[in-house]
C-alpha cells in the first residue's frame, strides 16, 4: 500500500457543499446523451427524431471505431438531435416514457474469472459502457486495440464541493467488487485503487487491487497526479482510468444483464437552496433535479465542479462523467470601484484580501475574472499548486511555440487540462492553462 501526503495544491474555500442525505427525484421527464462529453469522438447516428427507444438501445456509434456503442440510459421517444457549429452533434434528447429495457446475458463471479481479455472487451463494447474507460495520454475513450500497463481508479474527493464517493456508492459494494473482477481481465498489469480518509472504509474490503492512500489539497484526487506518483507514464506507454461509480455500473450491468440507468448527483453551490444529493437517471434534465429557481442572468449552472465543469443551463443536461451540479452567482455588470474593496467576502489564493485573515471561512464564488488576459507573469506561484514534476509556464510556452520535442521533455504526456486548472484560478494574467494544454494534446496526437 502506498501512502502519499501531498503538500502542493489548494482547496478553494467555497460555500454550498452538499449535505449527506439523498432524495429521490419524483420523475425524470427527459434525458440526453451528449457526444461532446467524449473528447475527439465523432458520432454516427443510429436513431432519428420520433424513434422509440428502450433503455439500452443503441443511439450512435463512434465513426472512427464503430465497435464503440453508445446506448440510451432511459426508454422513451427521441425528441431531437441538436447540432452546433458546422453541424457537429451536441446531444440526443429523449423524452422519458414507460421503462422497457434491452436484455443481455448476465455473468457470475466464477464466469468472469474465466474470461479472456478480448472477450471482456467485447462484452463491455457491446453493452455500451466502454466509454466509461478513458486513457492517458490524451484523455480520450480507451483504445480497445491496446493493452494498458495498469488501470487506475480514484476514490479521492478533492475537487471543489466534490460529490463524496462513499455516499454515491452506498450499498453497492457487491457491484463494485464484480466490476473490479471484470476490469482485471483486461490487463496483465495492476488495478490501482486510491482512497482518502473519507473513502477508506468503503474500499477496505475490496480485493484484487493495489490500494493507495492520498491526502492533501486539490488536485490530490486527479488521476494525472496519482499516476505521476504511483507509476509514471513513459514514452509509448498508456494507462486506463475509470471512476468508482462507473466500476459499480459495470458490475450491475454484468449481474443483472440490463443497462444501468440510476445515478446519484450532488447538487452544490452557494446559489442552491439546501444543497444535497438526489437519485435520478443518467444524463437527466437539470430542471428535473433542482428545487431552486434558476435565472440565467443571475445564476450560472455548471455540470461538474467550478474548475473543470462545463457551463450549461436549467434546460441543459448533466454530463456523462459528472456526478455533480454547481450553481453559483452570475456576474452582472462591473462592480463600482471593485479594485479598492477590502475583500472580506472575496476568495483568493493571493494574500491580497482581508478574507485571508479567516482562511477557514467559506466564500460564495462569482464569475468575475477580476481583470482581463495579458502576458504571462513569472511569479513562481504556479508550481505551488501542481504536485507533479512539471513546470506549468515552461510547458505552456513550449505548446504556444509548437516545439514538439520540448513539450515531450516537459511532460505533456502526463497532464490533462484538469491537472493545471488551479493555475488558471490563481493566474494574475488570466491565462486559461486548460485551453493551452488541450492545444498541446491535439498537436501531440497529430504528430503521433
Amino acid at each position: 500500500m502506498g501512502v502519499f501526503k501531498l503538500k502542493k495544491g489548494y482547496d478553494i474555500p467555497l460555500q454550498g457543499l452538499a449535505e449527506r442525505h439523498v432524495e429521490k427525484v419524483p420523475k425524470t421527464t427527459a434525458i440526453a446523451v451528449q457526444p461532446i462529453d467524449f473528447r475527439g469522438m465523432r458520432p454516427g447516428m443510429k436513431v432519428e427524431p420520433g424513434d422509440s427507444v428502450k433503455r439500452g438501445s443503441i443511439l450512435f456509434v463512434d465513426k472512427q471505431k464503430p465497435e464503440i456503442l453508445f446506448r440510451s440510459p432511459a426508454a422513451g421517444t427521441v425528441r431531437e438531435i441538436v447540432r452546433g457549429e458546422r453541424r457537429v452533434i451536441q446531444r440526443v434528447t429523449i423524452d422519458v416514457g414507460a421503462d422497457a429495457c434491452e436484455k443481455f446475458d448476465s455473468f457470475t463471479k466464477a464466469q468472469i474469472s474465466e474470461l479472456s481479455a478480448d472477450k471482456a472487451k467485447e462484452i463491455l463494447l457491446d453493452r455500451g459502457l466502454w466509454p466509461a474507460l478513458r486513457q492517458r495520454p490524451f484523455n480520450r475513450i480507451a483504445d480497445f486495440t491496446k493493452t494498458p500497463k495498469a488501470i487506475f481508479i480514484s476514490g479521492v474527493d478533492s475537487a471543489p464541493l466534490q460529490a463524496e464517493t462513499d455516499l454515491i456508492l452506498e450499498g453497492r459494494e457487491q457491484d463494485f467488487q464484480l466490476g473490479i473482477d471484470f476490469l482485471s481481465r483486461m490487463t496483465d498489469g495492476k488495478l490501482h485503487l486510491s482512497a482518502s480518509s473519507k473513502t477508506e472504509a468503503f474500499f477496505s474490503k475490496i480485493t484484487g487491487v493495489e490500494a493507495h492512500q492520498f491526502s492533501g489539497p486539490h488536485p490530490a484526487g486527479n488521476i494525472g497526479v496519482q499516476v505521476h506518483h504511483i507509476d509514471r507514464l513513459l514514452a509509448g506507454e498508456i494507462i486506463w482510468y475509470i471512476s468508482p461509480r462507473h466500476v459499480a455500473q459495470i458490475g450491475s450491468l454484468l449481474a443483472k444483464g440490463e443497462y444501468p440507468a440510476a445515478k446519484t448527483y450532488a447538487l452544490t453551490g452557494s446559489e442552491m437552496i439546501e444543497p444535497h444529493y438526489v437519485k435520478a437517471t443518467e444524463g437527466a434534465l437539470i430542471s428535473d433535479l433542482v428545487n431552486t429557481p434558476i435565472a440565467a442572468d443571475k445564476q450560472r449552472v455548471i455540470s461538474g465542479n467550478v474548475l473543470t465543469g462545463r457551463q450549461t443551463k436549467a434546460a441543459g443536461f448533466v454530463g456523462f462523467y459528472d456526478d455533480m451540479l454547481t450553481v453559483i452567482p452570475e456576474l452582472s455588470g462591473r462592480r463600482f470601484m471593485g479594485w479598492v474593496q477590502l475583500g472580506f467576502k472575496a476568495s483568493s489564493f493571493w494574500r491580497m484580501f482581508f478574507s485571508k485573515l479567516t482562511p477557514s471561512k467559506k466564500q460564495a464564488p462569482t464569475t468575475d475574472m477580476n481583470g482581463e488576459e495579458r502576458n504571462f507573469v513569472a511569479t513562481g506561484e504556479y508550481e505551488k499548486v501542481v504536485p507533479m514534476d512539471v513546470l506549468p509556464v515552461h510547458l505552456c510556452k513550449a505548446i504556444l511555440i509548437e516545439d514538439i520535442e520540448l513539450m515531450e521533455q516537459l511532460g505533456i504526456y502526463e497532464v490533462a487540462p484538469e491537472d493545471l486548472a488551479l493555475c488558471s484560478y490563481l493566474c494574475p494574467s488570466k491565462i486559461e492553462f486548460g485551453d493551452i494544454i488541450e492545444k498541446g494534446m491535439l498537436a501531440m496526437e497529430k504528430e503521433a
